[in-house]
């Protein structure tokens, strides 16, 4: 390895990130890296990222007390050693001594025991959202007519609406539908975290909020998806299918179930602002499924 150069502190890691990393001695590569994140890959699948502090715990994150300077200087060929007290990535080196452990499950069990009042904040939640997400976002579609001909938006969207609509079906039990839904969904869209991958890592969300069988029906769309999008977006689908999520999306549930409407809309932003649409189009996932079984 390169001589130690440049070191930082972790401050929290999440226990899925943990145990990725307790497989020790760990050789990683740098897989991609951005003003404030660096994701490192473990092996064939797993990701953990290593990012500046306003970026919050995630699922995959380990949270720096700072970017070091000279942190977007890291070129791809750079060793990466994965250690139980330390990550360092040739001159850069991460302490884990002190890092704080966070659980990136919420309490899904009380969550799961108050669905019905989260069910009735959806109606407002939805109204805000609409209002404030971006406009070529998904959102724009989970207020569309549902019959196909008045069905008028973009041929991705036109995608999107009927891998949302074979969910909905999988959600009544049509495994087979579900597979297909997932897999148009699948990819759809540009970028790291491609659209139709963020509406389905939200739609997982409400399945562990109130689907019978939550790990199942996520199992069942993750197999379906995974292999069809990009290595990033793929761990944070198997995250979600984990029941894992973002601090954001935390609170989000949080403030759904016992906040008040000034924190549910905070939350609701803070969700919104992940990427140009990635939050957007989770929460449109989210309220996609959530509004459906409130017609039920």
């Amino acid at each position: 390895m390169s001589e130690v150069s440049v070191c930082v502190q972790a401050c929290s890691m999440s226990r899925s990130a943990w145990e990725q990393m307790a497989r020790l001695p760990v050789a990683a590569r740098l897989h991609s890296l951005f003003q404030r994140a660096c994701y490192l890959q473990l092996d064939r699948d797993n990701l953990v990222a290593l990012v500046a502090p306003e970026l919050d715990n995630g699922p995959l994150n380990v949270v720096l007390d700072r970017v070091p300077a000279g942190w977007l200087d890291l070129q791809p060929s750079v060793p990466v050693l994965v250690g139980y007290d330390r990550l360092q990535i040739g001159g850069l080196a991460v302490s884990l001594n002190s890092a704080a452990t966070w659980e990136p499950c919420p309490d899904w069990d009380r969550l799961r025991a108050n669905a019905g009042a989260l069910m009735g904040r959806l109606q407002p939640l939805a109204a805000w959202i609409k209002e404030h997400a971006p406009a070529d976002s998904m959102v724009t579609f989970v207020h569309e007519p549902r019959r196909a001909g008045e069905f008028k938006v973009s041929a991705a969207h036109a995608r999107a609406f009927a891998g949302a609509e074979a969910m909905w079906a999988g959600w009544q039990g049509d495994e087979v539908e579900l597979r297909a839904g997932a897999k148009r969904l699948a990819g759809l869209g540009s970028g790291l975290t491609p659209a139709g991958d963020d509406f389905v890592l939200g739609v997982m969300l409400w399945a562990w909020l109130a689907h019978p069988d939550p790990a199942r029906y996520c199992k069942t769309a993750l197999e379906a998806s995974a292999s069809r999008t990009t290595m990033l977006s793929a761990a944070f689908l198997r995250s979600a299918a984990s029941g894992e999520c973002s601090a954001p999306w935390h609170r989000l549930l949080g403030a759904m179930d016992a906040g008040s409407d000034e924190q549910l809309c905070h939350a609701a932003h803070e969700v919104l602002t992940f990427g140009h649409t990635s939050g957007a189009d989770a929460l449109a996932g989210f309220l996609w499924i959530g509004l459906r079984l409130c017609e039920v």
